[in-house]
């Protein structure tokens, strides 16, 4: 009898021994479902404490560290599961392989993508993370030199941060951050380091699911996405301290937008859209106030999968863009096409900048020497953080940063029109408007080129200046602009008056100045001006007085010509004797080299 009660305790025990992890595994299995992953495993540790060669904790907890993208973790109990099974389910061996595969171990991956049973994973999808891990294989041959780093807490978040836009001075950065309580535009400064990040206030943020979509160079325009019919493009511009109202795109669909990039002179935008299925690449030209009819890109850009994020570069030449339907390495991965040839191979650009997780929203500034993206990468903060990446080596652009300042003599700054002009064609190729709080205003010009520039605000007199890009090794690519207010005894440097050498007769290129000088004259009828002309000292002094004679005269006669009053002008020779600056340089004597326009009175 003894003998008897003491089987029925040990059967007792077994039974609830089994029953009690089988239960908890239940239990954990639910939780997981709940996405309560943190008390999930919490249960599946004490059932592997219990029972190290339990496969299915093991593969549970492999299951949740993958979703978690932990994919060390994942690696280390999908292995250990698979050893400790006797029979291991064929998915098992697919849920490891995209663990390794995620890690970058492309050998180990394509082994257990081959052990993973084609019924219970579509033969095509293992073919495609077969052919992906062989992509990894040959790009894992020849790695970038490349340093990648997380731009830190003051941008990154325990959420998701993406879409970096920053502008071309690399002064300011603009990003999506999404948590749970939705998406909000983000901005940064950067001050020798980023700045702790804030929401953009109203009405660029406006409680819409509100992300960031694309950016102009200059940074005061800002192309942003809001949850209306899904998604939809929306523009906003920076003027007066304040963003505008944001305004539909006239192209909207009622499927979604995203992504926008603009070229440098703003004349051309490309954008993503899944309005005909797959996500898609578009293109359109600026036409008036608005924009032309968007053209799909060619099949050398776009696949019967999903593009996203187009950038292109400041030269117009490359575009940049992601990719899940190219030769990628897994996820979306980033490509380079040569956009105006059709028959272009788009060109993966490398690990380590693509991984095998989603690589998105790549953009380079102009030296292409320093790019940002967003990424999935171990060590972030969240899940998508914003990456740095600086590269070894990067080129002379065709297309040139130009930037400058403009403020009163006092140093306040002013929000005054800024217009640039090619000097060949006449052609107007940028006009903008300095920054009300700062000043600044930045563009991207064409390299080999000469322009003219011109400043205006009203109750100052105007700046005007030449910018020669022909040679840019010796290009000033930057400008500190101080307007003066229009009182007497103000002098105002005519920088765009051009004379052959040695000759009085006044150039076509002149044409724009001049008629700024009449105009001011004909504004105010009772103002009174000198014209002077100045030349350095490395002439015969007797030549140059004469010629400055001559050319200030030339520059009275014209307006005389054209309306006004002689009586109201003075022509003024000085030769080289007054210099303002030093004549023992080629910048001191080209500095001394100069026209002005003197007010002698106003009333």
């Amino acid at each position: 009898m003894k003998y008897i009660y003491s089987l029925l305790i040990f059967w007792f025990l077994a039974e609830n021994a089994t029953a009690q992890p089988a239960s908890k595994l239940a239990k954990a299995e639910k939780l997981i479902q709940e996405g309560s992953f943190k008390d999930a495993i919490l249960i599946l540790n004490e059932a592997i404490k219990v029972n190290t060669s339990n496969g299915q904790a093991l593969r549970l907890l492999g299951n949740i560290y993958l979703q978690e993208r932990n994919f060390r973790l994942a690696t280390l109990f999908l292995q250990q599961a698979i050893e400790k099974s006797e029979k291991p389910e064929s998915n098992m061996f697919f849920d490891l392989a995209e663990a390794l595969h995620y890690r970058h171990q492309f050998e180990e991956a394509i082994e257990n993508y081959v052990l993973s049973n084609p019924n219970m994973k579509s033969k095509a999808l293992i073919a495609r993370k077969i052919k992906e891990c062989e992509a990894g294989l040959e790009l894992l041959k020849k790695p970038l030199e490349v340093k990648i780093s997380n731009l830190g807490d003051k941008v990154n978040s325990p959420f998701s941060d993406y879409h970096p836009l920053i502008t071309a001075d690399f002064m300011q950065l603009f990003f999506t951050r999404e948590s749970e309580a939705g998406s909000e535009i983000f901005q940064s400064i950067n001050k020798g380091n980023w700045e702790k990040s804030i929401p953009l206030a109203s009405p660029v943020n406006a409680g819409k699911d509100e992300k960031c979509a694309g950016i102009s160079a200059d940074g005061q325009m800002i192309a942003i996405v809001n949850s209306n019919n899904k998604g939809d493009l929306y523009f906003s511009e920076f003027g007066e301290g304040n963003w505008s109202k944001p305004k539909a795109f006239q192209f909207n669909s009622p499927k979604t937008e995203s992504s926008v990039c603009f070229s440098s002179d703003r004349k051309k935008m490309f954008f993503v859209s899944d309005r005909n299925g797959s996500k898609d690449i578009f293109s359109c030209t600026k036409s008036g106030q608005g924009w032309s009819k968007p053209v799909k890109l060619g099949n050398h850009v776009n696949t019967n999968q999903d593009e996203e994020s187009p950038w292109l570069d400041a030269d117009g030449k490359y575009l940049y863009f992601s990719s899940k339907g190219h030769n990628g390495i897994g996820g979306f991965d980033i490509f380079k096409v040569e956009l105006n040839d059709v028959n272009s191979e788009p060109e993966n650009i490398g690990f380590p900048i693509n991984s095998a997780s989603d690589d998105l929203y790549y953009m380079v500034l102009p030296d292409e020497k320093t790019a940002f993206y967003s990424s999935f990468r171990d060590g972030g903060f969240g899940l998508q953080d914003i990456y740095s990446i600086r590269m070894s080596i990067g080129k002379t652009p065709q297309a040139q940063l130009f930037k400058g300042t403009v403020s009163e003599v006092s140093g306040l700054p002013l929000d005054a029109f800024v217009i640039i002009t090619e000097l060949a064609s006449n052609q107007v190729v940028a006009k903008l408007k300095s920054h009300p709080e700062t000043g600044t205003f930045v563009t991207m010009l064409q390299a080999s080129k000469k322009y003219t520039l011109l400043v205006e605000k009203e109750g100052y007199l105007f700046y005007s200046d030449f910018v020669d890009l022909s040679e840019l090794e010796s290009a000033d690519l930057s400008r500190n602009i101080r307007l003066q207010k229009f009182l007497p005894g103000v002098t105002l440097l005519l920088n765009n008056i051009f004379f052959d050498f040695g000759k009085s007769s006044l150039k076509k290129e002149s044409s724009q100045e001049l008629q700024r000088i009449l105009m001011i004259m004909r504004q105010n009828p009772s103002l009174k001006a000198e014209i002077s002309s100045h030349f350095d000292d490395s002439g015969i002094p007797e030549i140059s007085q004469k010629l400055s004679e001559y050319r200030s005269q030339a520059i009275v006669d014209y307006l005389v010509v054209t309306g006004i009053k002689s009586t109201r002008l003075q022509a003024k020779g000085y030769g080289s004797s007054k210099p303002i600056s030093d004549n023992k340089t080629e910048i001191g004597r080209a500095v001394n080299r100069r026209t002005e326009f003197k007010i002698l009175s106003i009333q």
